[in-house]
């Protein structure tokens, strides 16, 4: 008999990614009620994009597209 802790294995990151894939998650921004969503791009499984989707009058995303 073992006393050895069995450790639970946590899942890779991208197994974790494509179980959000269309999904939409609150969060992304400190200045708005942003959210995101995640999306496996056409060029394999393990390649993903998550896209911030801010509000109209937020003060980060014009400072980001000011810069740009």
């Amino acid at each position: 008999m073992s006393n050895r802790k069995k450790l639970r294995r946590t899942p890779p990151l991208s197994m974790l990614i494509r179980s959000q894939d269309g999904a939409r998650l609150p969060g992304g921004c400190h200045t708005c009620d942003a959210f995101q969503t995640v999306r496996a791009d056409a060029y394999g499984a393990n390649v993903h994009s998550i896209t911030v989707h801010h509000d109209d009058w937020c003060p980060t995303l014009s400072a980001l597209r000011c810069c740009q």
